[in-house]
């Protein structure tokens, strides 16, 4: 057991004396790598900072900060740990000579040796639960960002109007113009002929359709057929989009219902997510209360409390005080092992989560995305649509447009590119940054 233990430490040992070496170098290269991202975010999503609801204008930032946030933590890591390294490199080099290994002088330089080492290891496992603490709040942030995008999705997906009136778009009887035609071939073929169109006619579109033409078609003789003709080519219109779009604009509709249920499951996934991981931390109030309260710095607070106890921090102790260990010296003030562990994984397990929620956002919205690609090629494809201009329903040209700017808000405001969101993940398991 001995042996494993040493051999646990002086690997550990070796890691911090090699971080410590190679700071400098991968702290330029990271910089190199950070100026190039932020000019391939810049070059690629140029136009979307037009767009103040882009999500481009909230991931550079995002990162930027998160970044420099690492960055403190690894240069107070360094700080804290450089002293120590020197110190005891210093001691083995005493240790080494044969001078120093009498009783007295040798017990303490060992004594010293060990004191070391294991600060060494204790400020490694600090440092690696404060930078779950980090990654932790900031996912906290993204989940935040995240439930205002699908806010946002949400009040869109309702504030359609055009979709809303869909299936009245695709029935002849909802046109006054046919309306008005049916009802007076109605009317005359129960005077005429005392019959009166079953309702079953009435309600289906395509049977009230064929009885409209053909009663249109027998009384071309009677009356001016010049006003009569003009009405035939006006009925053909309406008549050639509902029949030729009926069914494509039923897609429409249907598929935009899925992609609004679809979205409100998110929003309680959302909301669920942020229960469980505010839990983690002691703090129970709903995603929905918390933003409404804008109460986001209790949450932080309770965050800070939770790790510092686990930490052993107390409000008299410097934790960033340098550690004394020569011998004799008081020890120094510790974590509680068991509540470090279950801090680790609490955060970890949070983490996790937020990432996988990363993914599952970014599919809807890239489900989204191909939805309404469809749905322009479909509003897109009525090839009558000149000829029949005078008669087409202004909704239709509405729903154009809504298409158009619902595409442009998936592809800009909702999005979040490939590049970005695998950078946001790598920034919370700490693969990119470490």
């Amino acid at each position: 057991m001995r042996t494993k233990f040493q051999a646990k430490i002086n690997n550990s040992l070796k890691r911090i004396q090699i971080n410590f070496i190679m700071k400098t170098y991968f702290s330029r290269q990271k910089h190199i790598m950070l100026l190039l991202f932020s000019i391939f975010i810049l070059t690629q999503t140029s136009n979307a900072y037009h767009n103040a609801d882009s999500m481009a204008v909230w991931v550079t930032p995002f990162t930027h900060h998160f970044e420099n946030e690492f960055d403190q933590l690894r240069r107070s890591f360094a700080n804290e740990v450089e002293p120590l390294i020197m110190r005891l490199n210093d001691v083995n080099t005493k240790l080494n000579d044969p001078r120093n290994r009498t009783a007295d002088r040798g017990f303490e330089l060992l004594w010293e040796r060990e004191q070391l080492r294991q600060t060494l290891l204790e400020i490694e496992q600090e440092q690696e639960v404060k930078m779950l603490k980090l990654r932790y709040r900031k996912g906290i942030e993204i989940v935040k960002m995240l439930y205002e995008k699908i806010l946002s999705m949400d009040h869109h997906f309702s504030s359609m109007k055009a979709q809303q009136g869909l299936s009245n778009m695709s029935n002849p009887n909802s046109y006054p113009e046919f309306k008005g035609v049916k009802d007076m071939l109605d009317d005359k073929m129960k005077k005429k002929f005392n019959f009166q169109m079953p309702a079953l006619f009435q309600t289906n579109p395509y049977l009230s359709a064929a009885f409209t033409v053909v009663g249109m078609v027998t009384s071309l003789g009677e009356g001016n057929n010049a006003e009569k003709k003009e009405g035939i080519q006006k009925m053909s219109c309406i008549l050639d989009f509902t029949v030729r779009m009926h069914g494509d604009l039923n897609t429409i509709y249907y598929e935009t219902g899925y992609l609004r249920d679809a979205n409100l499951t998110l929003k309680k996934e959302c909301e669920m997510l942020f229960a469980e991981c505010s839990r983690q931390v002691g703090y129970t109030i709903p995603l929905v209360s918390c933003r409404e309260s804008d109460d986001w710095e209790r949450l932080y607070t309770m965050l800070d409390t939770y790790v510092g106890k686990a930490l052993g921090e107390t409000s008299g102790s410097s934790m960033n005080q340098p550690a004394q260990t020569g011998y004799g010296a008081p020890p120094a003030p510790q974590g509680n092992e068991k509540l470090i562990s279950k801090a680790q994984v609490n955060l970890q397990f949070s983490i996790d989560r937020i990432t996988q929620f990363i993914d599952k956002y970014s599919a809807f919205v890239g489900q989204g995305s191909e939805y309404h690609k469809k749905f322009s090629k479909i509003v897109d494809s009525y090839e009558n649509e000149k000829n029949c201009s005078d008669a087409m329903p202004s909704q239709f040209t509405q729903l154009k447009t809504d298409i158009d700017q619902t595409l442009e808000k998936f592809n800009s405001a909702y999005k979040m590119p490939e590049v970005q969101g695998s950078k946001l993940k790598d920034m919370l398991y700490g693969g990119f940054i470490e």
